[in-house]
């Protein structure tokens, strides 16, 4: 991926003395992955904050927050003597989270490094940036400028609908649920028979209430991901015995030689794909 110019640009580190302290979701907030004897542990840290309008610093209600982890960079001298960067991110290390009714948001156990940043809602413009994150503690409160007032209903033209076949065909969603996988394969059209208003209703119908996730080839936690917004759902795949290959890398989940891992094969593994690129 080429990255020509970055709109938004943020440092955010904290030093290794008196990290801030937690809990999250029963987990201490900046606290060290353990690491078997004789080995560095990895040190990992929390980005937590809000998001608010830029019109009357209101919260920004499921807003969709991804951080690309940076894997290498290269530059590149055009012709003509203008500099344009080649960045190479790892998307099975990176993260995807959503805010809260207040416009809250917290993504723990960060591993350090640098990441690309992107903010995303209906009605907002969209945030871009560069984060770097070093151990403990970060909270930040970011503003979007709103762009339309967000309508309570959505009218999917034919338009909107040839853009979701489009996106399911390319990610491989039409072609697994023609060709005899054993998912269970969730259009749009399904979708918004359903009326649902958030994953975790589309999820709930199939009996779906845990599992691996996995968010436009990105893992992700179902705390999260459970008040996802529906209209930003153009598919979803689950499959409750194996995974195609080609999602066995994004997974993150222990396998049989983990500590219950025998248990842990059984969940499901669900895939979601969103209007978002």
């Amino acid at each position: 991926m080429r990255i020509r110019v970055v709109a938004l640009a943020i440092t955010l580190a904290l030093p290794l003395a008196a990290p801030q302290r937690g809990i999250l979701n029963g987990n201490a907030l900046g606290a060290q992955d353990p690491a078997p004897a004789g080995t560095q542990p990895i040190r990992t840290a929390v980005f937590l904050g809000r998001i608010i309008s830029g019109t009357d610093s209101s919260p920004v209600r499921s807003a969709d927050i991804r951080l690309f982890r940076i894997d290498s960079t290269h530059t590149i001298r055009a012709r003509r003597g203008n500099d344009s960067l080649d960045i190479f991110v790892d998307t099975a290390r990176s993260r995807v989270g959503i805010t809260d009714s207040l416009g809250a948001f917290a993504m723990r156990r960060l591993e350090e490094g640098h990441y690309l940043m992107s903010i995303r809602r209906i009605g907002f413009a969209p945030l871009d940036g560069v984060l770097r994150v070093d151990s403990g503690i970060v909270n930040s409160t970011l503003i979007m400028p709103q762009t339309s007032q967000l309508l309570a209903k959505v009218i999917i033209s034919e338009m909107s609908v040839d853009r979701v076949k489009q996106k399911l065909d390319r990610v491989g969603f039409v072609g697994r649920s023609h060709s005899g996988e054993s998912g269970t394969f969730i259009d749009r059209a399904e979708i918004l028979r359903r009326q649902s208003l958030t994953v975790a209703d589309i999820l709930s119908a199939y009996g779906i209430h845990d599992g691996e996730f996995i968010l436009d080839r990105m893992p992700a936690d179902y705390d999260l991901l459970r008040d996802y917004p529906a209209d930003l759902v153009v598919g979803i795949e689950i499959y409750r015995h194996g995974v195609p290959t080609e999602f066995n890398m994004t997974r993150r989940g222990p396998n049989i030689m983990s500590p219950g891992g025998q248990s842990n094969l059984m969940r499901p593994t669900v895939i979601i794909w969103t209007f978002i690129r």
